[in-house]
């Protein structure tokens, strides 16, 4: 089962510098993972930076990354089996390069937490926030408040009074209280949003982790994507586990806002980009085109993030980036993030939705869209997705 996510940049980045791995590997590469899979895990205990970036430029990591090109470059000159499973062992490789990466960005602005130490039991909302601000640095923490002031005063009335119907009481009065948000808001809210908010709203930590998600300025949403990917194609739990609070309140958050009158947007029809690398085109292409051929699933492991407007698909906007296929998803639960996003990205009328959600691929075609760059017109392949749960 194919899963996707979003991503953007150039693949390189992920050298030193949104599969499970081949039974078919020869014994010495396979070995080679193996002992990545390992550091890992013993990095990810131990919470290191040091370690974490000794790791990233170790040898051991670019011979996978350079084994992994060699698996890419091998598929595309074979045929059957054999080209499948290199290029799903060339997806792995990517897929955990990319993970690895963006947790070293991560670390800078949150706590490392180690695996070891993380908590089996479900935190209750209070003890997530408290977790959640506990891991968070004071200096990130400030710039994402003043991200919000940005945001929130870069939105209209009607959305603005959207914005503080989401928060919970508590922060609501605490931001305007610090002049983050306006005041003179609050008393008309119900009748500027056009509703009458009656589920809890979004506390600090939520609203934080939805801000750091969609920020186009830390990149944040590598890392929640990686981890879920590396966790669901490789089995690899350690990176996952060390970013669960962060995930968690992303979740969390998440599923207030598919419930909230304004912002959630369930049954709604959504258009998604999808990145092809050097390292895992030729496996989401077969297994896209598996799917399609058999009316098979796909799923999502991570936040599922795609535009609700045609012409802001990454497909359209981001053609030269590598973003050369195009889904058009029917999204069971999702939200409108829009108003959440910064003064940078705002406009993109991105559509959020859980995790885990899962689609049947129901019918292909080609379409014809502008590429800007070069003021021609290009054709790329476009699946159609219904949800399945």
């Amino acid at each position: 089962m194919l899963r996707l996510s979003r991503r953007t940049g150039d693949s390189r980045r992920y050298q030193p510098h949104r599969h499970h791995h081949s039974p078919t590997t020869r014994g010495g590469e396979e070995s080679q993972i193996s002992t990545l899979k390992m550091r890992i895990r013993e990095v990810a205990r131990t919470g290191s930076k040091t370690d974490l970036l000794a790791l990233r430029n170790s040898d051991l990591y670019q011979e996978c990354y350079e084994w992994g090109r060699r698996q890419a470059v091998a598929a595309s000159q074979m045929v059957g089996g054999s080209q499948l499973s290199c290029a799903r062992n060339a997806a792995a490789i990517h897929t955990i390069c990319y993970a690895l990466d963006a947790y070293a960005g991560f670390v800078e602005r949150y706590t490392p937490a180690p695996a070891a130490n993380m908590p089996h039991k479900q935190l209750s909302h209070s003890q997530l926030e408290q977790a959640f601000l506990s891991q968070i640095s004071p200096t990130h923490r400030n710039n994402l408040i003043n991200q919000f002031h940005a945001t929130f005063h870069a939105n209209n009335d009607e959305r603005q009074a959207a914005l503080l119907s989401a928060l919970d009481p508590q922060l609501r009065a605490k931001l305007s209280a610090s002049g983050v948000i306006r005041s003179e808001n609050t008393a008309k809210l119900p009748q500027l949003a056009g509703t009458d908010v009656k589920q809890p709203g979004i506390n600090e930590a939520e609203l934080l982790a939805l801000l750091d998600y969609l920020s186009s300025a830390t990149g944040t949403f590598n890392v929640v994507n990686g981890a879920a990917m590396a966790l669901s194609y490789y089995g690899e739990t350690s990176l996952q586990s060390c970013i669960h609070v962060f995930s968690m309140a992303l979740s969390s958050g998440i599923h207030k806002l598919c419930e909230h009158p304004w912002f959630g947007r369930p049954d709604g029809v959504v258009y998604k980009g999808i990145r092809l690398s050097t390292l895992d085109e030729p496996f989401r292409i077969a297994m896209l085109n598996e799917a399609y051929q058999r009316k098979g699933l796909v799923s999502f492991p991570s936040v599922l993030s795609a535009s609700c407007d045609p012409n802001n698909s990454y497909a359209r906007t981001k053609l030269s980036e590598g973003y050369s296929i195009e889904c058009m998803i029917t999204m069971r639960r999702g939200f409108y993030a829009d108003p959440f996003h910064d003064t940078q990205t705002m406009g993109e009328h991105e559509i959020l939705g859980p995790a885990g959600q899962r689609f049947r691929v129901v019918d292909k075609d080609m379409i014809e869209i502008g590429n800007p760059e070069f003021g021609s017109r290009v054709e790329i392949e476009r699946y159609k997705m219904d949800p399945v749960n």
